[in-house]
């Protein structure tokens, strides 16, 4: 991951909210995958990634700091979760393979 230290700062720091957490623990209890997906993959790092290039001047979403960071952002956020739930991330990874491959 190449990203900027304050990029990666900011998105450890929301992906381990306690509340967030927890709801991604509940999905996950309820194999909801589909939906853990969508909230890691989309809801928060486009918040994230939204809230960074604000906070370094370059309006709401600059589609290139989108562009080059969409990847590593959400694998901090898989990260976070491995780490909380203890799910490993071989398992989260074929998880979304068989989603992938449902499709």
């Amino acid at each position: 991951m190449n990203m900027d230290d304050q990029l990666r700062s900011m998105a450890e720091s929301r992906y381990k909210q306690t509340e967030f957490l927890k709801t991604l623990f509940d999905l996950a209890l309820e194999e909801n995958w589909f939906e853990l997906q969508h909230v890691i993959q989309h809801d928060m790092a486009k918040a994230v990634i939204a809230d960074y290039s604000l906070s370094i001047g370059k309006g709401y979403f600059d589609s290139k700091i989108f562009f080059d960071n969409w990847e590593d952002v959400i694998d901090v956020g898989w990260r976070a979760f491995s780490e909380h739930t203890g799910i490993s991330m071989d398992k989260v990874k074929a998880h979304l393979s068989q989603m992938r491959e449902a499709i």
